[in-house]
């Protein structure tokens, strides 16, 4: 009797496309390009948020790694399955289109899922404004870079699986040469997606660090800061109006941003009770002023129908037909002397609560500036 052969493959018989191991092989091929994808994308961010008091920042941008690693998991294991080079080609092509569209609107689509996961009331609501602004071309520029790797990837994908099969004789073990080749091309997919979000350039994440470095040097100042050597220029002068209210640990909140113009508003949030905006443009901290009063005094003044503060220029708050009609229909239930109180606030989106006589409401602001009530509804 001839003696037991180790395993061995005839690369040349068309039967090992059907080899559950060649199918491994595509579906970890595709989850490391697009792992990849996702960590050059935004790894780098990830670290710069992880560092700073804003929640669910992490999550959101998670969320979109482990989008862009099932995504290229799919392509992979399907093309593996077609085992036709022009199929896995285009199918590479329209993954690269589904991750320039992702590398785009997570920053902000991506953040307002999680939100939605984490805090149920604001659930359908489009709380982060759109990081894009003017940069869709330079977009369309990086995904052309994406389109190119991923193009040619594919083009490779039959023949690089064809070679490493025959390693896979451990069932789901791959081998040493098999994660060595795997690996070698996915710094060049980690460049071309740093370089893609980089040409989008959203200002978000170094706005929030810029504001959270200004607003820790500023409490570890004693007096007015303009006595502060050194300090024209720094950006610390911008917390001069609040430098009263700003005592404690806080947390960031990422309110408003224009990506047309680099505009960030960043909220900043203190145990204190205190709430303040700071405006960041071009990376520049600019200016930064108590939020609060467009959202009670303002919100007051809406509810009772009694006029503003004369000498409070920042309480305007301005409400939609619907709600104004709302709260008129209710102002006796609410009385003269209603409460007001912060529940959240999510991007530009701010939920208060409103405690009358005989009635509790919440209500609903959207933007910053200008802030605008679009409805309130009774608990």
């Amino acid at each position: 009797m001839a003696e037991a052969r180790p395993f061995e493959l005839d690369l040349n018989a068309p039967e090992h496309h059907t080899l559950p191991a060649y199918r491994r092989l595509g579906l970890l091929n595709g989850l490391l390009i697009g792992l990849a994808l996702g960590l050059g994308a935004w790894g780098l961010e990830m670290i710069r948020v992880a560092r700073l008091p804003l929640p669910l920042a992490v999550p959101a941008l998670l969320l979109g790694v482990l989008f862009m690693t099932l995504l290229g998991g799919l392509v992979g294991w399907l093309g593996a399955r077609m085992a036709n080079t022009v199929v896995t080609v285009l199918l590479w092509l329209a993954a690269g289109v589904v991750a320039m569209l992702a590398i785009g609107y997570v920053p902000f689509i991506g953040r307002s899922i999680v939100v939605w996961l984490a805090d149920p009331r604001f659930f359908g609501r489009q709380l982060f404004p759109s990081t894009l602004g003017g940069t869709t071309s330079g977009l369309l520029l990086g995904g052309v870079l994406i389109f190119l790797v991923l193009g040619v990837l594919g083009l490779l994908q039959n023949h690089r699986l064809e070679g490493l099969v025959q390693d896979m004789r451990h069932g789901w073990l791959p081998s040493g040469r098999i994660w060595v080749t795997l690996l070698l091309p996915l710094p060049i997919v980690f460049l071309i997606a740093t370089a893609t979000n980089s040409v989008i350039a959203n200002p978000a994440a170094l706005a929030a660090q810029i504001t959270h470095r200004a607003i820790l040097e500023a409490q570890t100042i004693e007096g007015d800061l303009r006595d502060v050597p050194g300090v024209a220029g720094t950006g610390l002068l911008s917390l001069r109006p609040v430098q009263d209210r700003i005592d404690g640990p806080f947390t960031l909140g990422i309110a408003d941003i224009n990506g047309a113009t680099s505009t960030v508003i960043v909220a900043a949030i203190f145990d204190n009770g205190a709430w303040i905006h700071c405006r960041v443009i071009n990376d520049q901290l600019t200016f930064c002023y108590d939020a609060e009063p467009a959202f009670t005094t303002g919100l007051l003044s809406q509810v009772t129908g009694q006029p503003l503060p004369e000498e409070c220029r920042g309480c305007i708050l301005h409400a939609s037909d619907a709600a104004a009609a709302w709260l008129a229909e209710r102002r006796a239930a609410f009385g003269p002397q209603p409460t007001t109180e912060r529940l959240a606030q999510w991007g530009n989106t701010t939920l208060m609560r409103v405690t009358g006589d005989t009635i509790v409401a919440q209500c609903w602001i959207i933007g910053v500036s200008p802030a605008v009530l679009t409805e309130c509804m009774e608990e």
